[in-house]
C-alpha cells in the first residue's frame, strides 16, 4: 500500500517542479508584458517643440560713479570759509572752500609795484644801450630780472587762485571732513564728489560669448536695496583684454541715474541678453553624452525606443537647444534611459 501511495504522489511532484522552474526562468521586467511577451519599460518623455529662448549671461557687478574725486587742496593753509554741507548737490564751478589768502594778495600787490619799477629801469637801459656799449650788459641783466619777477607774479596769482576750491563737475558731495580753522594740505580729503547722474557697472562675461558682445546691448540690473525694480542700461565698454586667470572679459554697462537710486559701491545682479533663439528644445536630462557626441532616445510609431545622435546648439538652465537630429513633435525619453536600449518596448507614464 505504501508503494502504491508513493507512485500516486510522483506525478504531482513532477507538475510542481515544472511550475516552479517555469516561474524561476520567466524573463523579469520592471514594466508590463506586451501581447507577444516582450517586456515593456515605463519611462517619462517630453514632446519636442520649437520655442523661443533667450541666451543671456548672468553675473555680479560693482557700481561706480561716472566721475569721482577726493576734494583736496593744492595749497597748505587754514580753512577760512566753507560753502557746502554733507550730501549737497553741486554744479560745476560752485565754490566749495576758501583758504586764507591775505598773504598771497599782499605778495601780488608788492610784486606788481616792484615789477613796474624794474620795467621802467629796463626801458631806460634800452635807450642807453643805443649809444653806450657798457649799458648792453646791464640791459641783459635787467631783462632777466624782469622775467624773474614776471614769473614770480604769475606763480603767486596761481597760488592765490588755488586758495579757493571749486567743484570741477556736477555731482553729489560726501561727508565734510574739515571745519573752519582746520589746517589742510594736498593730503587732506576735504570731502568727496561723485557724478552719479550716470552709474557705471563693471562685470565679467565668459570668453566664449566674446563674439556676441556688442556696444549698445541692453543690460538689466537688480539691487537688493530695490528688489522689485529692474534697472536698464547699455553696454558702454568692452575691455580689449581677456583675463588669463578667469578666461573672461570685463564689460562696462552705463545706467542713467537721475533719481540717484544707484550708488557707487552697490552690488548688482547683472543680466545681459546676447540673443533670442528659435530652436527645438529638450530637457537637459534627456541628453546622453558619449565621448564627444550626444544622443537621445526617441519613441517611434511602434512604441519602441530608438537612439538618435543630436547636435547641441546651446544650453539654458536645465534645457538644451538642438539644431540637428530631431524633428518637432517627436517624443524624447527623459527618465528611464538607463533601463532601455534601441528597440526596447516602452510605455510613457505620467
Amino acid at each position: 500500500m505504501r508503494h502504491q501511495s508513493g507512485k500516486a504522489l510522483f506525478p504531482f511532484i513532477i507538475v510542481v517542479l515544472v511550475v516552479i522552474s517555469g516561474y524561476l526562468y520567466l524573463p523579469a521586467s520592471e514594466g508590463k508584458m506586451s501581447g507577444n511577451s516582450a517586456p515593456v519599460t515605463s519611462v517619462q518623455a517630453h514632446t519636442v517643440a520649437k520655442e523661443e529662448r533667450i541666451i543671456a549671461v548672468h553675473s555680479i557687478g560693482s557700481a561706480r560713479a561716472n566721475q569721482a574725486i577726493n576734494v583736496s587742496s593744492a595749497q597748505s593753509d587754514y580753512v577760512a570759509a566753507l560753502y557746502f554741507d554733507d550730501g549737497d548737490v553741486v554744479k560745476q564751478g560752485d565754490k566749495l572752500v576758501q583758504l586764507r589768502d591775505a598773504e598771497e594778495k599782499l605778495d601780488i600787490e608788492a610784486l606788481k609795484v616792484t615789477l613796474k619799477e624794474e620795467i621802467r629801469q629796463l626801458n631806460r637801459l634800452k635807450d642807453l644801450a643805443k649809444t653806450q656799449s657798457a649799458a648792453r650788459s646791464q640791459l641783459e641783466a635787467q631783462s632777466a630780472k624782469v622775467d624773474t619777477l614776471t614769473a614770480q607774479l604769475e606763480a603767486t596769482k596761481t597760488k592765490l587762485a588755488e586758495m579757493t576750491i571749486y567743484a570741477p563737475f556736477d555731482g553729489l558731495l560726501g561727508t565734510r571732513n574739515v571745519s573752519i580753522g582746520s589746517f589742510v594740505n594736498n593730503n587732506t580729503v576735504i570731502t568727496t564728489l561723485d557724478d552719479i547722474s550716470i552709474i557705471k557697472v563693471d562685470f565679467q562675461v565668459p570668453e566664449k560669448y566674446l563674439a556676441q558682445l556688442q556696444l549698445g546691448m541692453q543690460v538689466n540690473a537688480q539691487s537688493e536695496a530695490y528688489p522689485e525694480q529692474l534697472f536698464t542700461g547699455k553696454v558702454s565698454h568692452i575691455d580689449p583684454r581677456i583675463n588669463e586667470q578667469t578666461r573672461s572679459v570685463r564689460v562696462t554697462a552705463s545706467f542713467t541715474n537721475l533719481d540717484h537710486k544707484l550708488r557707487p559701491g552697490m552690488l548688482l545682479h547683472m543680466g545681459l541678453e546676447l540673443a533670442r533663439l528659435q530652436a527645438l528644445v529638450v530637457p537637459e536630462k534627456s541628453i546622453i553624452p558619449r565621448q564627444d557626441k550626444h544622443f537621445v532616445f526617441v519613441i517611434d510609431d511602434q512604441g519602441k525606443a530608438q537612439q538618435r545622435e543630436v547636435h547641441l546648439q546651446t544650453r539654458f538652465s536645465g534645457w538644451v537647444a538642438i539644431d540637428e537630429g530631431l524633428t518637432e513633435g517627436q517624443q524624447v525619453i527623459t527618465e528611464g534611459t538607463l533601463k532601455i536600449r534601441s528597440g526596447s518596448k516602452v510605455e510613457v507614464k505620467g
